[in-house]
């Protein structure tokens, strides 16, 4: 009998996105910077990999995510695009990248489409940025748009401040949620926000929201890789739950390697290690002889009396020793003379 198999996950489109969305199913999105985190991403899956502008704290260690250059965006696009197999495919624009206007975004979504290989992009601000999420969706470039708390724009806003908690505030986010949904954005961020407004939000659109800190009403949720493992060192937002605590794992398996390469209990030979056929390991030392001493290891007195034991209890082994001053070779009978190193 046959066992039959499930067939691999289909790739994820804008078009399911809208699907999930329509079909009240949650959407799930993650943050990856490298190879092996979008590998992660592949093989669970999660709706959306988001190749975040958040890779400037978390991995280059910048203090903030306005110090990330398009070019070093661009290089870790590319190994995310590597090991994307279903997941929709989105990369934040750089701050500096769109501000000065269209024809900039233009360029640089180009660049992230093209180079990156990516396939959307995402863009934080509201109505100020409208023209230019219509001049890349009239070139096919997709966008996913985002609100409320901006990253990009800490310094201006006093600190990673909620947004949203005066009734003026939130009509501002509700009008720019609608303004960005005309303007062709295919899916919007809510960050850090009320959770009655996200909900509010959420039902106004026809578009996907996702949610980071705008309450479990919105279309999906979004966290950044770090936060959700437990690995970033610094602050941790309200809206983050740890997943699971990656980083006590890390630092535990540091100090365990280094206690094991510092007593000598790794590698072990037999398990981690590989052997040569006696014989040819004979014919080597025969024509190199024994090596000197190092440092790693200064030999003792009970190093030599081990060797003196092994040497009378295996004669044999003496093939590969240093040959002594006229000793008689086996094989030719004759002399040796004095070897030095």
């Amino acid at each position: 009998m046959s066992v039959a198999q499930s067939s691999p996950p289909k790739k994820t489109t804008i078009a399911r996105i809208t699907d999930l969305r329509a079909s009240n199913i949650p959407i799930s999105v993650l943050t990856a910077y490298d190879f092996p985190t979008a590998r992660a991403c592949s093989a669970h899956p999660v709706d959306i990999t988001l190749v975040g502008d958040s890779l400037a704290q978390v991995c280059l260690g910048y203090p903030s995510t306005t110090r990330l250059s398009l070019d070093e965006m661009l290089h870790h696009c590319r190994a995310v695009a590597r090991g994307t197999s279903t997941p929709l495919l989105v990369a934040d624009m750089p701050f500096g990248t769109y501000a000065p206007g269209p024809t900039d975004a233009v360029r640089a979504a180009v660049r992230l489409v093209h180079q990156g290989h990516v396939e959307a992009v995402k863009l934080e601000g509201g109505e100020e940025i409208i023209p230019h999420i219509s001049a890349l969706t009239q070139i096919g470039i997709p966008v996913m748009a985002h609100i409320g708390l901006l990253p990009q724009r800490s310094t201006a806003l006093s600190g990673y401040r909620v947004q949203g908690r005066t009734a003026a505030s939130a009509n501002a986010l509700v009008r720019a949620a609608r303004a960005l949904e005309n303007a062709g954005a295919f899916a919007i961020v809510l960050e850090a926000m009320p959770s009655q407004l996200g909900e509010y939000i959420t039902r106004t659109l026809t578009i996907p929201t996702i949610g980071i800190g705008a309450g479990p009403a919105t279309s999906g949720q979004v966290l950044v890789w770090d936060d959700m493992l437990g690995t970033w060192h610094g602050h941790k937002a309200k809206f983050v739950r740890h997943f699971a605590d990656v980083r006590k794992e890390v630092e535990r398996g540091v100090a365990t390697y280094v206690h094991a390469v510092k007593d000598r209990s790794f590698p072990n030979t037999e398990r981690e290690g590989y052997a040569i056929d006696p014989t040819e390991w004979a014919s080597f030392l025969r024509t190199h002889g024994q090596p000197g001493e190092y440092a790693g290891h200064q030999r003792t007195a009970t190093d030599a009396t081990s060797d003196s034991a092994e040497m009378t209890r295996h004669p044999e082994s003496r093939a590969g020793a240093l040959p002594r001053a006229n000793e008689t070779d086996e094989k030719t009978g004759k002399k040796t003379g004095l070897h030095t190193l």
